[in-house]
C-alpha cells in the first residue's frame, strides 16, 4: 500500500520511529515495550495489537527486530522482522518507507504475516488482508495527525 501524507517526510519518519507513540498512532496497538536498544538504528520491540475481524478478535503478540535508516533527503525506511518463537505469528515482516513527494510525503507499507493460530480457511486470508489494509490506513492517518503536532 502506498499513501500520500499531508506532512513533511522528516516529521512523518520521526513519528514512525518514536516507538512509545505507536499506541497514539493506531489504537489497535495496545502496548509497546522496547526490550532492548541494540544500536542507534536497531531495537527489539514487544507489541500487543488487538485485531478484530468479523466475529473473531485476537491479540497479536509480537517480538520484532526493528531496523531503521533515515535518508539524506528526509524520510527513511523502517523494517520489522518477527521473532516467531516469542510471538504468536509463525512468520512476519513489514517495511515502511517514507520519502518526499508531491503532496509533502509518501509512505509505502508492505507486510507479510503467517499466524500461529487458527484462521477460518475460506474467508480468513481475504479478511486478514482487508484488515491489514484498514490498519495501514489508520496508521498513516495517525502518523499524519501526530506529525502535524510537531510543527
Amino acid at each position: 500500500m502506498t499513501v500520500q501524507l499531508d506532512v513533511d517526510a522528516a516529521d512523518a519518519y520521526t513519528v514512525l520511529t518514536t516507538f512509545d507513540k505507536l499506541t497514539e498512532i493506531n489504537p489497535a496497538v495496545q502496548r509497546v515495550t522496547v526490550r532492548e536498544r541494540i544500536s542507534t538504528r536497531e531495537a527489539v520491540l514487544e507489541t500487543e495489537v488487538q485485531v478484530c475481524m468479523l466475529w473473531f478478535c485476537k491479540l497479536l503478540l509480537q517480538v520484532q527486530d526493528m531496523r531503521w535508516q533515515p535518508t539524506d533527503n528526509a524520510g527513511g525506511t523502517l523494517v520489522a522482522q518477527v521473532r516467531p518463537a516469542e510471538s504468536n505469528l509463525r512468520y512476519g515482516q513489514a517495511e515502511w518507507r517514507i520519502w518526499p513527494c508531491e503532496a509533502h510525503s509518501c509512505m509505502r507499507f508492505v507486510a507479510e504475516i503467517e499466524p500461529d493460530f487458527w484462521v477460518p480457511p475460506l474467508i480468513g486470508p481475504w479478511v486478514i488482508r482487508r484488515k491489514l489494509e484498514q490498519e495501514a490506513l489508520q496508521t498513516s492517518e495517525g502518523i499524519e495527525r501526530l506529525a502535524k503536532q510537531l510543527r
